[in-house]
């Protein structure tokens, strides 16, 4: 059983590798990548204040939603090979592999969802530079990393988890991970402030 939540947080974990490398840094330097579409999708939130029509479409009408949805099902086919030796493990990267599409489609044809409930995404595609909050489903690797940037009009989780818990537990939990990543927390603030200093400045780094 402890493998699924070892299974989710490895998905998550990917998850920003992925956004991170995957889809910004290679294709920003390398045209003729197949997920350059990806800046394109950028190009469409940024013009749009965060709505995607293409999430709409079939993933054989559309390039972007292809290449998210053929990716996607390659990593579920690859992630098959622990299941005989790790059920639960590979039950968690496939339940992080359908709710990544899930939550990612359902937030671009809602941008009010997308706002209140993964502002960590919001923020990725708003903010001044779209260079950081890599994850997607739960803000716990941007966290790790030293990557998530608030912004003036941040809706803010109240916990790195992003997911609602009791207070005295929140307390708890929000303590504990300043004192284990007190680097990234430090990360955070610097960068959060250089964003909020660059939005009012209109300073914007566009992909």
């Amino acid at each position: 059983m402890l493998g699924f939540p070892i299974g989710l947080l490895v998905a998550n974990g990917f998850e920003w590798y992925a956004h991170k490398v995957w889809l910004h840094e290679f294709p920003s330097k390398h045209r003729n990548s197949p997920f350059f579409t990806h800046i394109a999708h950028h190009k469409r939130a940024r013009t749009d204040l965060f709505h995607d029509e293409g999430y709409r479409e079939s993933m054989f009408k559309n390039a972007e939603i292809y290449n998210e949805k053929t990716a996607l099902l390659g990593l579920a086919a690859v992630s098959t090979v622990f299941l005989p030796i790790a059920p639960f493990f590979t039950a968690g990267l496939y339940y992080g592999i359908w709710n990544y599409w899930r939550v990612h489609a359902k937030s671009h044809l809602d941008p009010e969802y997308a706002r209140k409930r993964i502002p960590w995404h919001y923020d990725h595609h708003m903010a001044s530079n779209q260079n950081a909050n890599w994850c997607v489903t739960r803000p716990w690797f941007d966290y790790i990393m030293g990557t998530r940037v608030f912004t003036e009009l941040s809706i803010k989780e109240s916990n790195p988890l992003g997911i609602k818990l009791p207070q005295n537990l929140e307390i708890i939990l929000n303590k504990t991970s300043q004192k284990i990543f007190a680097k990234s927390y430090l990360k955070i603030t610097s960068k959060s402030a250089l964003d909020i200093k660059s939005t009012r400045q209109g300073i914007s780094l566009e992909l």
